[in-house]
């Protein structure tokens, strides 16, 4: 395997274009696509997701301690299967919500899940034991995002109850890490990293519901925050009309936004118990600043509701 050095982080949005660019170029009537363009693929130049960033920091700091460093052409490969599987699931997700209408990016999600396993397969310490996590996180994945699908089908069907199943649609997440901790010999710290990605994965999910309340209530999808913003209950029928209005009235209610403010307190006090002291600087950094995901959120609806009540009485925000 090649030991090219591995590309600095702010490097690898471009690193990872070019290899799904030689994937697309591979298959037949899509060498012709921009990886952003045929994927629909969104990201901030260099920006990683956590995800892509723990494997990082996980070999940096082993490797600092001596207990063996991975070579930076290895570790390449580790992530891009991480990524390429994101891909696979990423694709299929995109056309069954139809949120693509191209129906041959199923067969190019498929070609994705290959560039997976082809990462991945020539590590011999990847063993029967990581290919059975691997299994399982991608059942996880496949199982909870239909389940996660058929109860944002209906108002108040998704509870807080069901908040977990985002850590099951997550569970590709795990992979790379759990690559890393085995070519390290750290078998031993893959729970509290899985653990760590549970919570990082609710929380994820819900800042994300909030960002996309109103399209996805006015596409029919009821999520958590969408049912607490809405008071919805189980079994009503809410029109796209009463859906606007209900949001509206919601955001005024400031206990129906503290709820969501305190389950985001939760997952991050639950994220950042799994950390132990021996863990990278940068994951004690990333539990430390997912604190202040709810109090911008509070700030926010405290302010959007000031507004909404005194509105040309307060001056314009600069």
């Amino acid at each position: 395997m090649a030991s090219d050095p591995l590309p600095e982080e702010l490097a690898w949005a471009q690193h990872l274009d070019r290899r799904i660019s030689a994937v697309l170029e591979s298959i037949p009537g899509f060498a012709d696509l921009r990886p952003g363009r045929a994927l629909g693929i969104r990201r901030s130049e260099g920006e990683l997701p956590s995800w892509m960033r723990i494997p990082l920091w996980l070999d940096e700091c082993w490797a600092d301690a001596r207990v063996g460093g991975v070579p930076g052409g290895d570790l390449a490969e580790i992530l891009w299967g991480q990524f390429a599987l994101f891909l696979f699931i990423r694709l299929q997700d995109d056309v069954l919500d139809r949120a693509r209408d191209d129906l041959r990016l199923i067969v190019v999600a498929d070609r994705f899940l290959v560039e997976c396993l082809e990462s991945f397969q020539p590590f011999p310490e990847l063993n029967g034991g990581f290919w059975a996590f691997y299994r399982r996180c991608l059942r996880d994945t496949v199982d909870g995002a239909l389940a996660v699908g058929r109860l944002e089908k209906e108002p108040g069907e998704f509870t807080a109850e069901h908040l977990g199943l985002h850590a099951r649609v997550g569970g590709i997440f795990k992979v790379g890490a759990a690559a890393v901790c085995r070519l390290h010999g750290r078998e031993g710290d893959a729970g509290w990293l899985a653990r760590l990605q549970d919570q990082l994965a609710i929380m994820g999910q819900i800042a994300d519901d909030v960002q996309d309340l109103g399209d996805d209530l006015q596409d029919g999808r009821f999520t958590w925050v969408g049912n607490t913003m809405l008071a919805a209950r189980p079994g009503e029928a809410i029109s796209a009309d009463e859906r606007a209005v209900r949001l509206g009235a919601g955001l005024m209610r400031p206990e129906r936004g503290a709820a969501v403010v305190e389950e985001l307190r939760r997952v991050a006090r639950a994220a950042a118990a799994e950390v132990p002291d021996s863990a990278p600087r940068q994951i004690h950094e990333l539990v430390l600043g997912l604190g202040a995901v709810p109090v911008e959120l509070e700030r926010t609806m405290h302010e959007a509701r000031v507004r909404s009540v005194f509105g040309d009485l307060l001056p314009a925000t600069p």
